[in-house]
């Protein structure tokens, strides 16, 4: 009977991997009839619900990239298809007072448009509103202007009155979807943005006169453009973006992530608690309610309306990531970066100067609402909540110290620990480019600096043209990345130098050295080596070269010049250097020097210490 008791067990325990490893998570998928049957649909159709109980409105919705717009505009197609089985067990299906209705319905996905210039993407524009009469068994004539060459404004007019006409059991009132209206705007050439908006206003002003025609239009994007027909005019479109009746329509509550992965713990927890326990060091005792938390402190955190009764969101993507790879990780950013930022970043980083220490970050409710009239135009904080980077924050307000409170202000903070290590590790990326770019404006002075031994310039320029350039940007205090940044100015002062080269964290004697530098000119070669300290004396950061026995593997050269800095965690610079110059005498031996000891002045400057 014991026998057969285990079996039981066994059966049921293999029953339990099976079912583990048959589960298919939907990465990437817009399809809602997948997310269904997959199991991972967070039903949202109560929303869509309210927007075919209108008629006529022109909305208008932004979200971060990879938060399942275009899942949503799926969703609505589907819908509007009349396939009511598909949702069987969701809110629409429940709803007794929906009308299983058909409508024709015009899907443009303005990504997948030319964005090479604003002929190509207008005949992209015509070709894929031809398809959609084509698979409506809407004639050419019926579309084709009279005289002359076919326009966007007039086939999309023309196609949304033929649409009106269909018969066959549709509605007659079309739906327009349009999913990342702004794609061809932030994809294009600088030189080209003008008439590629100018095409964008065209269609958008047809789309404006035809929302009477219409079931409902609904326009999706990231960034909020001032774009003529679409935000402009006395009936630009209703922007519900921040609206608390819609904020919760896109994305995971602590609610759909209990549903869809805690309630089966067989097929989702068991296994992602087991991997996290013996691949990612989380202790024997790691339980399911920590994972909860860990789960809602690295992805929870979005919010998308001032009302302080919205909950929190997932970004799904991320959730769906972490559940296929049963581990933590920076899938948001790992996705790709949205291209206007990083295009900001490049040209600017000056211009990211955020107090990212503080919780709560306030802006003016015209500043943040305002929209953009070109890219260079997107203000910081705007443009970050936009592409995900930081979220509304309806507590804001308890944590901002200024005296003039506002209540026209709106609060922002990080959503979360995986958006923010994202955007320290991009402007780490993208400050690596910096500082090698800072760094080739001084090749030769710096270059002849070091040849000539003027060692207060060489470390002048390293204070001033490399370390304060750098900032808290970059430098976290910490040894590594004063390292970093220093070698990386070196290395851009040295790039075109063939003479020079330029090491970081090399083996040598017992120990590493921070950086390396070595000089073949003229067969002499000279070696320089650096270690850095934190808030320790530079002349232990000497020592350390000579216990470490750096220098000895550099036998065959000519001259050694080994420099000891302390840098300052606080300050975030350079504040004391020791430079000892070993040079080989007539017997090809290493003569023994004093060092020289330089130390920073009131004025801010490196000068030597002369001892007394």
């Amino acid at each position: 009977m014991d026998y057969k008791k285990e079996e039981k067990k066994l059966k049921r325990a293999e029953q339990r991997v099976d079912a583990t490893e048959s589960v298919q998570i939907p990465i990437g998928k817009a399809s809602v009839k997948q997310m269904i049957e997959a199991g991972f649909y967070a039903d949202k159709t109560s929303y869509i619900t309210k927007l075919f109980k209108d008629e006529g409105t022109y909305y208008f919705f932004t979200r971060p990239r990879r938060f399942g717009k275009s899942l949503l505009l799926d969703t609505i197609d589907q819908i509007a298809k009349g396939n009511k089985e598909l949702f069987k067990g969701c809110a629409i299906y429940k709803d007794q007072t929906y009308r299983w209705k058909k409508y024709p319905v015009i899907w443009l996905n303005f990504s997948k448009l030319a964005k090479d210039n604003p002929e190509k993407l207008q005949n992209n524009l015509i070709d894929v509103l031809y398809t959609f009469a084509k698979n409506h068994n809407i004639s050419r004539s019926e579309i084709d202007p009279i005289i002359g060459e076919p326009t966007v404004e007039g086939t999309l007019e023309k196609l949304i009155n033929a649409l009106k006409k269909l018969g066959n059991g549709y509605e007659p009132t079309p739906i327009i979807l349009i999913d990342e209206y702004d794609s061809p705007l932030i994809s294009c050439e600088k030189e080209k943005y003008e008439g590629v908006l100018a095409v964008l206003s065209s269609f958008f002003k047809v789309l404006k006169g035809s929302q009477k025609d219409c079931k409902f239009i609904f326009v999706t994007g990231v960034t909020k453009f001032h774009l003529s027909g679409l935000t402009s005019g006395a009936n630009s479109a209703n922007d519900i973006s921040l609206h608390e009746d819609y904020a919760e329509m896109l994305g995971y509550t602590d609610k759909d992530i209990e549903k869809l992965f805690f309630n089966d713990k067989h097929t989702y927890i068991n296994t992602v608690i087991i991997n996290l326990r013996e691949n990612w060091y989380k202790g024997e005792s790691y339980t399911d309610e920590q994972l909860k938390q860990e789960l809602k402190d690295y992805y929870n955190g979005y919010c998308f309306s001032r009302n302080k009764g919205i909950k929190r969101m997932y970004n799904p993507d991320s959730i769906l990531k972490f559940f296929r790879d049963k581990a933590f990780g920076n899938y948001w950013s790992n996705s790709g970066n949205p291209a206007i930022l990083l295009q900001q970043i490049r040209n600017d980083i000056n211009r990211f100067t955020i107090a990212w220490n503080k919780s709560s970050l306030a802006i003016n409710k015209l500043d943040f609402e305002n929209l953009a009239g070109s890219l260079s135009k997107i203000p910081l904080l705007p443009l970050m909540y936009q592409t995900g980077y930081l979220t509304l924050d309806p507590n804001g307000f308890k944590e901002d110290i200024r005296e003039d409170k506002n209540a026209t202000d709106y609060y922002l903070k990080f959503p979360n620990e995986e958006v923010r290590s994202a955007l320290k590790s991009t402007l780490i990326k993208i400050m690596d480019e910096v500082q090698e770019e800072t760094g080739k404006q001084y090749s030769t002075s710096i270059l002849n600096t070091l040849r000539n031994k003027k060692w207060s310039v060489f470390l002048n320029y390293i204070r001033s043209d490399c370390l304060a350039k750098a900032g808290y940007r970059f430098l976290d205090k910490t040894e590594r990345s004063f390292q970093r940044a220093l070698y990386l100015f070196l290395n851009g002062v040295f790039h075109a130098t063939h003479d020079m080269q330029t090491s970081a964290e090399s083996d040598s004697g017992i120990g590493r050295t921070d950086i390396v530098m070595e000089d073949h000119r003229n067969d002499q070669r000279a070696v320089y080596i650096f270690e850095l300290k934190i808030d320790r004396p530079a002349l232990e950061a000497l020592t350390q070269i000579h216990s470490k026995d750096y220098s000895i593997k550099y036998g065959s050269c000519s001259e050694k010049i080994l420099i000891g800095i302390t840098c300052d965690a606080a300050k975030l610079n350079i504040t004391e250097a020791i430079v000892q110059v070993h040079q080989k005498d007539e017997q090809d031996n290493f003569r023994e020097v004093v060092y020289t000891h330089f130390t920073v002045d009131q004025s801010g400057y490196f000068k030597e210490v002369i001892n007394q």
